[in-house]
Formats: structure tokens, sequence, C-alpha cells
């Protein structure tokens, strides 16, 4: 085995190259072919969408010197004219489907930045409400509202309970207090 190179799994292709027949070399092989034959297709098709950039235009140059930012230019170019066409076609005819959803926005004159606006309904109703709520509150704290004066026969009656107890309490207070002297006044008179 010295100096000598084994050649086990070597075949000569059709150009008489050594080719490995193992396995792997197969997949290998396949594989790189198949990446090949798709990046043909790719440039097949690059090409033919390129050409057709270049038939629209009418610019005489090659298709190999037009740079990549070249070619998005002549494509905007291309759809700038389409649109114009469009438009120009458009304006004679009126459109078929509108869509009466669409607001069209009001154009505001240099005079009209001064004047007061019209609100939206949806403001309005806001507006409304807020100012429905505010007088509702200012009657509130007068009383005159049916809550307030519930909410006051309620603070009454507690005021009139809160007294009655506290007077309770008092007079209790009041009655420990007289038996309390009652029990001194009989302890001094056994003492005598």
């Amino acid at each position: 085995m010295s100096g000598r190179v084994q050649l086990q799994h070597l075949e000569l292709d059709e150009n008489g190259t050594a080719v490995s027949t193992d396995k792997w070399a197969k997949r290998d092989k396949d594989v790189d072919e198949e990446s090949e034959d798709e990046s043909e297709e790719e440039e097949e098709e690059s090409e033919d969408s390129e050409e057709e950039v270049d038939e629209g235009t009418s610019s005489k140059q090659p298709q190999q010197e037009l740079t990549r930012a070249e070619r998005r230019e002549l494509k905007k170019k291309k759809g700038q004219q389409q649109k114009q066409e469009e438009d120009e076609d458009d304006s004679d005819q009126e459109p078929i489907l509108a869509n009466p959803n669409i607001t069209v926005g009001k154009k505001l004159n240099i005079a009209d930045l001064g004047a007061p606006r019209e609100l939206t309904r949806r403001e309005r109703d806001e507006k409304e409400k807020k100012e429905a709520k505010e007088r509702y509150w200012k009657l509130h704290e007068q009383g005159k509202t049916e809550q307030a004066k519930a909410d006051l026969a309620r603070l009454a009656k507690i005021r009139a309970d809160r007294e009655a107890a506290q007077a309770k309490r008092k007079a209790e207070a009041e009655a420990r207090a007289a038996e309390a002297k009652k029990r001194e006044a009989a302890a001094k008179s056994k003492r005598i």
C-alpha cells in the first residue's frame, strides 16, 4: 500500500475523467444536477420577465447592460403610464359600482378655518350626555331629584336612629352613675 492509491469505486465518464461510483457520490451528483436545473429554470423565467419589461420601453439597450435599479425604474414608468391611460379612460365614464359609504373629505378654505364646524352625531350625543349629567348633579346637590330625596330621607332616618341611640346611652350612663351614688351612700351609711 505504500505510494499506491486505491481506486475501488471509480469509473470513467464520457469525458474520460474518473468519477466515484459509491452511493453517496451519486446522491450528491443528483442533488447538484437538480440545483443546476432549477437555477436554469429561474434564469429563463427572469429573462422572460426582463424581456417583457424591455419590450414596453422605448430604449433599445440590451438586457445585460441594465442594472437592477434601472429595471425597477422602467417597471415604475410602465405602471405609471398604464395608470394614466386607465384614468383617461375612466374620466369619460361614470363609475359603474361606487361605494356609497365612502365619505369624501370636505375641502376647507382659508376663510372656513375661523368658522365653527358642525359636530358629528357621535360628538353631539356625547355633548348632550355630558350636559344632562351636569344638570342632574346640579339638581341632586340641591336635593330636587328623586334619588336625592330618597338619600336625604335615609340620612334623616339614620340621624334620628343615631340620636335616639345616643340619648339611650346617655340615659343608661346617668342611671349607672345614679346607681353608683346610691351604693356609695349606702356604703357610707353602713360604716357610720
